[in-house]
């Protein structure tokens, strides 16, 4: 397993993870339930993505399209 996201916004997480699935990717999220663990602290930079070492480069191209915003909430 490889690690190909490191951040502290539980939501983006979560869609890059679903965006990675779909894709028939198989995905982990670490650090999910720290979110609000800590009480009034926020939880920065404790959520990771790690995906089996042969889908490292289709899990870092997912999230480049991601960040250009190359995915769309439209109906085609």
């Amino acid at each position: 397993m490889i690690e190909v996201y490191r951040g502290s916004d539980y939501f983006e997480a979560q869609l890059l993870k679903g965006l990675m699935e779909q894709d028939g990717l198989q995905v982990f999220l670490h650090g999910a339930a720290l979110q609000g663990g800590l009480g009034e602290v926020p939880a920065l930079g404790h959520l990771s993505i790690t995906v089996n070492d042969a889908d490292a480069d289709l899990a870092g191209e997912i999230i480049l399209a991601y960040e250009r915003g190359d995915y769309s909430l439209e109906d085609e």
